[in-house]
């Protein structure tokens, strides 16, 4: 007796994009992975105060002066090596040195840094790069720590006034970012106990001192 004809099944490979297959008891689900956390973002700085200040009409001979050695300057850089690139790079150079007097300056104060913008000339540092601060009649400078050579090296940023600077908020807003010289230059109290071999001498020197008395 013939048996009758089995279906034929068509491969999984064949079946299309249809439902996958389903998932064997023994194989559990694999966990989804945890999302990741974004970066935070950078705090936004605020601005406290900006003032401007021309300081080239203050003094008019001294300005004078300055503008003369500047041309000759540049003049003489023509003489010495007439190359159009020489005498722009050179001029550069000058103008940027000298742009916060020659030009006029904007300074400002915001939450985390202090510095000025001018042409061709820009200076922004964080407060966290000053030691502290001395006042003038004409404006603040910005020091930095001039105890150690390498302060002493680096340039501080001093801020002028102008006619309509507020001076006191101008101080107000330093104070609070930066200590006074007095309290900046206070000795700190070394604790009792130090390690190292520095502390074991003096504690063996200080016991010798008491045996002899």
């Amino acid at each position: 007796m013939s048996q009758p004809p089995r279906k034929s099944r068509r491969p999984s490979y064949l079946s299309g994009p249809g439902n996958p297959p389903p998932l064997s008891q023994g194989e559990p689900e694999s966990p989804a992975p945890p999302p990741k956390e974004s970066a935070p973002e950078p705090e936004e700085d605020r601005e406290l105060l900006s003032w401007r200040v021309w300081l080239l009409p203050r003094r008019p001979v001294v300005s004078a002066l300055v503008v003369a050695v500047l041309l000759f300057s540049i003049y003489l850089a023509y003489w010495a090596l007439p190359q159009l690139l020489f005498v722009v790079l050179i001029t550069f150079i000058l103008l940027n040195r000298l742009a916060p007097y020659l030009f006029p300056v904007k300074y400002f104060l915001t939450e985390q840094k202090a510095g000025y913008k001018t042409f061709l000339a820009a200076d922004s540092r964080p407060w966290e790069r000053f030691f502290t601060y001395y006042k003038f009649h004409d404006g603040v400078l910005l020091s930095n720590d001039t105890r150690s050579v390498r302060g002493r090296l680096r340039e501080g940023l001093f801020m002028y006034y102008g006619a309509e600077t507020p001076v006191d908020e101008v101080l107000s807003i330093v104070a609070s970012k930066l200590p006074s010289p007095e309290e900046a230059m206070k000795p700190k109290d070394e604790p009792d106990f130090k390690g190292g071999v520095g502390s074991a001498l003096r504690r063996i020197r200080r016991l010798r001192g008491k045996e002899r008395s």
